[in-house]
């Protein structure tokens, strides 16, 4: 992989760590909830549903009908979004094959069209360590592909229910 050059005079993002849950995302403006989607579909691959179901049910609705409705744009690398609240999306990255394991390239592809979109739509990304604790290379990845691009990142400690 190679080392990407940072400019000092573009800045850097902030990354804050939140004691709390991602289902009350902190910040003004538009926020990027992650999530974790397979390609067979299956929610018990996405660590995130039992979390979402909570308060934002319609996120395993339109995860399992961007399964059901697939067109060619549905392989690894994917994003889709769910707008739950005006102001807060979950951004479903597809980035585990059929065997529910992550593929770190495809994951790094999705982290490059969130950064685009956070970018486009001047948002923040908000990540819950359940998703970290379950793709532990995700923290590296944020910060290379969001972080060092100037996308503020915060991560949710939530609470052991």
């Amino acid at each position: 992989m190679t080392e990407k050059k940072v400019n000092p005079f573009k800045p850097l993002g902030k990354v804050k760590t939140i004691k709390g849950s991602i289902l009350t995302p902190h910040d003004a403006g538009l926020r990027f909830v992650l999530s974790i989607n397979n390609l067979e579909g299956k929610p018990e691959g996405n660590p995130m549903l039992p979390i979402f179901d909570k308060k934002w049910p319609k996120v395993k609705a339109e995860s399992r009908g961007w399964f059901v409705n697939k067109t060619g744009a549905y392989k690894l690398g994917a994003v889709n979004t769910t707008a739950v609240q005006s102001d807060t999306w979950v951004v479903h990255m597809l980035a585990q094959d059929k065997d529910l394991n992550v593929d770190e390239k495809a994951l790094q592809t999705c982290l490059k069209e969130v950064c685009k979109q956070a970018k486009f739509e001047h948002a923040s990304v908000h990540v819950s360590t359940t998703l970290t604790d379950f793709i532990p290379e995700l923290v590296n990845l944020l910060n290379e592909e969001l972080v060092k691009e100037g996308i503020s990142v915060s991560f949710y400690e939530e609470k052991a229910s």
